[in-house]
């Protein structure tokens, strides 16, 4: 598997975690923190969230669909949120919405500069602002009070901490995709705040130490022109009968996220199912490229048949 990601990107940590706790090699390719992103944006489309995974001629956007394909990988379902009981699943979506938000908006300016300055060159910061604030213009997310922040941010500290004090990890002795969704989270929170998010909270602290155990796996930089290569070079993979019975497979169609960064997709519908679409794109350079979406966070319109 081939991640495009970059280092204070909280969604790519949790992928990251992941290939940390599978002990499974991958290849990284660091892009830019905003768009224009030279190997990746002729490959996916458009598509401006990070992580995107790669293997061959099929892209998978979202860290949840990237988890799902390292669960499969990995032979172990419990990292796929679809096949998580419904308190799990319901846990992590509002970790990655509702607490997710409330520590993105409570954000330090101060104390996040200072973490950009030891990363980034101030023209760097400069763009990446602006194009922050052009994503926050079209963002569906809701703006919280700092009454409401404060509340969200506590509640969740106390949440994990009363978890971990009963198990390893926050549903049993292992780490369920709940776990990473934590995770990233807090390591956010933590990278961008003067303080410990976590501080005080012993158990909590012990159960993100253990997750911080598990390392990034074994990564192997890999050059842009190999990203090319693999895809150039491969098939997508064979899409399942179950995912081409739809009545719109073969539409023109659009897919976007239904929240923030909400740049669209095109391409032609050729697989569906109840957690995922599928668009082929039709490229010179490439040939065909598959890129796969969540059904879950995401619209899709038909743009023509």
């Amino acid at each position: 598997m081939i991640l495009h990601h970059y280092g204070v990107s909280p969604y790519s940590e949790k992928i990251r975690c992941l290939f940390g706790y599978t002990d499974m090699a991958w290849q990284s390719v660091v892009v830019p923190p905003q768009p224009p992103r030279p190997v990746l944006d002729p490959l996916v489309g458009g598509y401006r969230r990070i992580p995107v995974a790669q293997i061959g001629a099929d892209l998978f956007c979202d860290s949840n669909l990237i988890a799902e394909e390292i669960a499969d990988l990995a032979s172990n379902p419990q990292l796929a949120l679809v096949n998580c009981a419904a308190e799990i699943q319901s846990f992590v979506q509002h970790t990655e919405q509702a607490v997710f938000m409330a520590v993105v908006q409570s954000v330090i300016p101060k104390s996040a500069l200072g973490m950009l300055l030891r990363r980034y060159w101030p023209w760097q910061i400069v763009r990446l602002m602006r194009d922050r604030a052009r994503v926050a213009k079209t963002s569906k997310a809701p703006r919280l009070s700092k009454t409401e922040r404060v509340a969200a941010l506590n509640a969740f500290r106390d949440e994990l901490d009363a978890r971990a004090a009963d198990n390893q990890f926050l549903f049993g002795d292992k780490p369920t995709i709940a776990d990473f969704a934590a995770y990233h989270v807090v390591w956010f929170a933590d990278l961008t705040r003067p303080e410990k998010y976590l501080q005080g909270k012993s158990s909590a602290l012990a159960w993100q130490a253990r997750m911080r155990a598990f390392g990034h796996g074994e990564k192997a930089k890999i050059k842009p022109a190999q990203v090319c290569q693999a895809a150039r070079e491969s098939e997508p993979r064979r899409i399942p009968t179950t995912q081409r019975e739809h009545d719109d497979i073969g539409a023109s169609v659009v897919i976007r996220p239904n929240d923030y960064a909400r740049d669209g997709v095109t391409g032609q519908l050729v697989g569906v199912d109840a957690n995922r679409w599928i668009i082929a794109r039709h490229t010179d350079r490439f040939g065909t490229l598959h890129v796969h979406f969540p059904a879950r966070g995401y619209e899709l319109s038909i743009t023509g048949k």
